[in-house]
């Protein structure tokens, strides 16, 4: 005799239970996968905005830098005019300021002696002394030997040497002047050193 199994369950409710295995299996594969797949683009979003943040701020930084380029360029441009400002004002300034040797001179001249012309040289480097020739008239040689003691005794003035000497008479200096009055005529060299 064989024995049989014999299932009283209904067959609906067998296959609706293998129905719904399959359906839950299915939907687990499907949720995993999407996960999966959700899990990727999230990282890889992530990943994205994180470099394209640093392509822009690469692309701020390297704004920044030629704005800053560009600022070191124009502050270059103005040192260098500057220093050739300043290299022509060294050029000028290395010798002694004219002024102060008017200024002796102006307080060495005596009232019977003036000058018709004044030359100074300067030197191009600063070694060099500068060299004042100083041409006028005196109405006496006393007083051209006053002026000559008193520039020779002056600091400023070095190596005073009277180069001419010449004596003349003259009409017409003044305009109510009827007889001819006697000048000397004189030509002095002398070295102003610096300082």
């Amino acid at each position: 005799m064989a024995l049989r199994e014999i299932n009283f369950i209904p067959i609906e409710l067998v296959a609706r239970r293998t129905l719904l295995r399959h359906l839950l299996f299915w939907a687990g594969c499907v949720v995993i996968s999407l996960s999966l797949i959700w899990g990727f683009y999230f990282y890889h979003e992530h990943a994205l905005h994180a470099k394209k943040r640093t392509v822009t701020a690469l692309k701020e930084r390297h704004a920044n830098l030629g704005a800053k380029i560009d600022e070191i360029k124009h502050i270059r441009d103005d040192l260098d005019s500057l220093n050739q400002k300043q290299a022509g004002l060294v050029t000028i300034t290395r010798n002694e300021p004219y002024s102060r040797i008017f200024a002796k001179l102006a307080d060495i001249m005596n009232k019977a002696t003036w000058l018709s012309q004044l030359a100074i040289e300067s030197g191009l480097d600063e070694q060099t002394e500068t060299s004042l020739r100083l041409t006028g008239f005196s109405f006496s040689a006393e007083e051209l030997g006053n002026f000559l003691n008193q520039l020779a005794n002056e600091a400023m003035f070095k190596n005073v040497v009277l180069e001419r000497l010449t004596e003349s008479e003259t009409s017409g200096l003044y305009k109510n002047m009827r007889k001819p009055m006697r000048l000397i005529q004189f030509q002095i060299a002398c070295k102003v050193p610096k300082v």
